[in-house]
């Protein structure tokens, strides 16, 4: 009976032992595909897939004209594999002289314990063919766009530049990045765990959405000639650098914007941060004699002189334990239009003595000078206007002449508009809308007033007295035959940043002005930072301010007036020449009078911020 039983339990014991393998392996499944599916799925998955992000194809930007200034063309970004190279120096050796990259950096690519590595991102068609000539396994390629702006260096410190992953790194690409980027599309790449393909494919997760376009109020005719311009000042002056702003003073709309020197975006990267930087829109600097122009409208404003008004200009004054010197000793009585249209500190520092420093403040932050303009921009500089409580004796004079305070060129030019346009501060702006992939508008920047600075009455009588620096004053040599110009000169030294005082022999030369005088289409500012031998704004940046109006007015279809008017204006005895201007002057006076109560009902309501 026992060897019976014994042998039963060896026929029955296989037939146990295979029931329990089975019902551990059944056990061990379960656990697998149904209580930690997930988890062991997402294991699998980081070791054999990986999603990849493409950069899509970025909105492209032109001119106000539609000409082209920044677009897309095909590039191509070079892949590794690294579980497919066996020797990995080997392959680095072939490519490197290829992407210009160090054998040592791509060796340590190639041997990363990952599915997916990039070795170089945007590299050119030809450099495509020479790498898969070289027919080198676990090498590929993915096509993406690479950002290209066709006309070189042309509006370089507008436009700015994108990097390699096609996101805005400065100008009009960083600020309206989020329109220009589109949305980024993903694919999975798939192996197993040999490395081998699955099979190896391109699975989209999301598609790419191609970004919008900009089109800008630049003009690029305009601002080819104004770059050319300032090209030859740099080299002849041998400045530091040269920059101007041009906008329509009616609309806001910025037409030309430049420094020189600047450079090419398609390698930004070979630059330095100083070229690169949009100075006309970051950099302040000490305006000099051309914030002159904005202490005259405070004090016609105010009703405080007219323009027939005789104040005596020597050599120098003395303002408590300052003296404050004149360009050129005049030693005589100079009317108030002569004072400004010879751009006479001691003339024009006797007249703001008149003001309290807090009715002058808040005329400065009237102005817009202290605030951001608001310019669709980068980086703007907010300027420095110290509180009146701040103020020394020597400030209230300093700041009447364009010292002591600082600025930016496009607070300058966005000022000098409200003061020429009937007085309405704009909002300056280089984006005149953005528009789909197939041309519907989107969005569309126009014209906004941010608020009314002045009369109309004081900005004619202003008009009339820049004009009378280019006709008679410091500004001659700003003026084109045949047209009408205004404008006020500047000269300023520059602070020393360590210390207190000025640089010797360091000046800024600058020229503000616009045409035509009666009803102004195109408002700017030239600026020469440090220009070697001659360095008054009358002197250096006159004449560069007068060579671009030469060519930009006839190509904005200004025309000059009649040969035979100008040369009968040249005729005329000093007395009737002067007869409008007298007449200008002494409506203005009166209208000064009227509008003193207006100006003061509107500061109740504007309060400037404090710095």
């Amino acid at each position: 009976m026992a060897r019976k039983r014994d042998c039963r339990a060896r026929i029955y014991l296989p037939f146990f032992l295979l029931f329990m393998a089975l019902i551990i392996l059944e056990g061990r499944l379960y656990d697998l595909q149904i209580l930690n599916h997930q988890k062991f799925f997402r294991q699998a998955s980081k070791g054999q897939t990986k999603s990849i992000k493409i950069s899509p194809k970025r909105g492209s930007i032109y001119d106000r004209n539609l000409g082209k200034l920044a677009v897309n063309i095909p590039s191509y970004s070079l892949y590794a594999r690294p579980g497919k190279i066996s020797h990995s120096k080997k392959v680095a050796g072939k490519l490197s002289p290829i992407v210009r990259m160090k054998v040592s950096s791509l060796t340590k690519k190639l041997r990363q314990k990952k599915v997916f590595v990039w070795l170089k991102r945007k590299l050119s068609l030809a450099q495509k063919k020479r790498i898969e000539a070289l027919g080198l396994k676990g090498i590929g390629f993915v096509e993406e766009s690479k950002r290209f702006y066709p006309q070189g260096e042309l509006a370089s410190s507008l436009l700015g530049f994108a990097g390699v992953d096609n996101q805005g790194l400065a100008g009009v690409e960083l600020s309206y990045n989020s329109e220009l980027q589109g949305e980024t599309g993903h694919f999975w790449i798939r192996e197993d765990a040999l490395g081998y393909e699955i099979p190896f494919a391109k699975d989209t997760l999301q598609a790419l959405v191609p970004g919008k376009n900009l089109v800008l109020t630049l003009d690029n005719v305009i601002q080819s000639m104004v770059e050319q311009e300032l090209s030859l000042t740099l080299k002849k002056t041998k400045a530091k650098s040269v920059e101007a702003l041009f906008m329509d003073p009616q609309t806001g709309e910025i037409l030309a914007l430049a420094n020189k020197p600047d450079y090419d975006p398609n390698h930004y990267s070979d630059y330095s941060p100083f070229t690169r930087k949009n100075r006309v829109v970051q950099s302040l600097y000490e305006p000099g004699s051309s914030f002159k122009s904005f202490t005259a409208s405070a004090l016609l404003q105010e009703g405080l002189t007219d323009l027939n008004e005789k104040i005596y200009c020597g050599e120098s004054v003395r303002v408590a334990n300052h003296l404050f010197h004149d360009w050129k000793n005049f030693d005589r009585d100079l009317s108030v239009t002569e004072i400004f249209e010879n751009s006479s500190n001691v003339g024009v520092i006797e007249l703001a003595s008149r003001m309290k420093k807090e009715k002058f403040h808040k005329y400065i932050r009237l102005f817009g000078f202290g605030n951001r303009t608001g310019v669709d921009l980068p980086g703007e500089g907010k300027g420095i206007v110290r509180s009146p409580s701040d103020w020394s004796l020597t400030d209230l004079p300093a700041i009447s002449i364009g010292q002591g305070i600082a600025v930016t060129p496009v607070q300058m030019v966005t000022a000098l508009s409200a003061l020429i346009n009937g007085g309405k501060l704009l909002r300056p702006y280089v984006v005149k809308y953005v528009s789909s992939s197939d041309g519907k508008i989107i969005k569309e920047n126009r014209p906004l007033v941010i608020r009314r600075v002045s009369s109309e009455s004081l900005s004619q009588t202003i008009k009339s007295l820049l004009e009378g620096v280019v006709e008679e004053g410091t500004g001659k040599r700003a003026k084109v035959t045949g047209y009408s110009l205004g404008g006020k000169t500047g000269t300023a030294q520059i602070p020393a940043s360590n210390e207190r005082g000025y640089l010797p022999n360091k000046y800024i030369a600058s020229f503000m002005g616009f045409a035509p005088v009666d009803s102004p289409r195109i408002a700017g500012i030239v600026i020469i930072k440090e220009p070697t031998g001659a360095y008054y704004g009358g002197e250096v940046a006159a004449p560069l301010f007068r060579r671009i109006m030469k060519r930009v007015l006839p190509y904005l279809n200004i025309l000059p007036q009649k040969e035979e008017l100008i040369q009968a204006k040249e005729k005329l005895p000093s007395p009737k020449r002067n007869l409008k201007r007298d007449l200008t002057s002494l409506f203005s006076s009166a209208a000064a009078n009227l509008n003193r109560s207006w100006l003061s009902d509107l500061s109740k309501v504007i309060s400037p911020t404090k710095n």
